[in-house]
């Protein structure tokens, strides 16, 4: 199908790019600057307008000096903080910082952190609720837990990273990978909760387009509406990854252009469903300025 060039695409999540080789004697301030210019290059070569840093304030810093308009920031915070309620409202109040996130799952094992259980994380929750900002929460398949925190919270902004389950990589290989999926799905009755649409490729046990996933995103999109989903690639993990299987002669993950391409060329969203998913939900829920 053709294209609309007018659509804007936002990438909800990528980190921070290394180069393959480092760079001995180089600076911390220079390897910054460095590492945001490839994935400002990376951006460019799949047709990327703006992307979340979801990575370290050096490089959210280092981003917004050089390209205020392509990034924005998205600051994860250390549960084990010992003034949490402080530093939530340092970071709202970070230039180009629109949110924050939580590693409630533990990516190491797809576990829920006893942290979490034991209320380590309640300070984060109602610290944000307070000065508004946007949590996004990377559960690692413990979707579930964040009703709760949902409850507690009605105010609260809360995106759930990755579709709400563990994948590979970073997390243990899974044998139903969308086994936890329907977690997710019972968090749409809460008004508060967002989704976001990353690494489903993953999942896919075919070649691009990975047209296997679709039954598991038409629920998605049905549970939540494109009003409450946005779209993120997470590129550099895409990159690691050894699937879908096929005859490539060399191995290489699943590129940037793939992990955007497979949705938005699709002829199953129209038009004005791939605005909201690719830019319109995230500039109206984390209060991005508009372009």
């Amino acid at each position: 199908m053709a294209i609309n060039d007018s659509i804007e695409i936002i990438d909800a999540q990528i980190h921070e790019p290394v180069p393959q080789t480092a760079i001995p004697g180089i600076d911390p301030v220079a390897a910054a600057a460095i590492n945001v210019e490839l994935a400002r290059e990376a951006m460019d070569a799949a047709g990327i307008d703006i992307a979340l840093a979801v990575t370290g304030e050096p490089f959210i810093t280092a981003a917004r000096n050089l390209y205020p308009e392509r990034f924005a920031g998205v600051v994860t915070f250390d549960h084990a903080h010992p003034d949490l309620v402080a530093d939530v409202a340092r970071v709202r109040a970070l230039p180009g910082v629109i949110a924050g996130r939580a590693l409630v799952g533990d990516w190491r094992d797809a576990t829920l952190r006893p942290a979490f259980e034991e209320g380590a994380f309640d300070p984060i929750f109602a610290a944000a609720e307070q000065v508004g900002l946007p949590i996004f929460v990377s559960t690692h398949g413990w979707a579930k837990a964040m009703e709760a925190v949902a409850v507690r919270h009605p105010a609260l902004t809360l995106i759930i990273d990755h579709i709400g389950v563990s994948q590979h990589p970073v997390s243990p290989p899974n044998d139903d990978p969308w086994g936890r999926f329907p977690d997710l799905l019972a968090l749409a009755k809460y008004p508060n909760v967002y989704v976001k649409l990353c690494g489903a490729p993953l999942l896919s046990e075919q070649a691009y387009p990975f047209a296997d996933v679709w039954p598991k995103l038409d629920q998605l999109f049905d549970a939540f509406g494109f009003d409450r989903v946005m779209w993120g690639s997470d590129y550099t993990r895409m990159r690691q990854a050894d699937l879908p299987r096929g005859a490539r002669p060399r191995r290489r993950g699943l590129s940037y252009a793939d992990s955007l391409r497979y949705l938005l060329d699709s002829d199953r969203i129209g038009d004005a469903d791939k605005r909201k998913l690719f830019g319109e939900t995230l500039r109206r829920v984390l209060t991005f300025p508009a372009g």
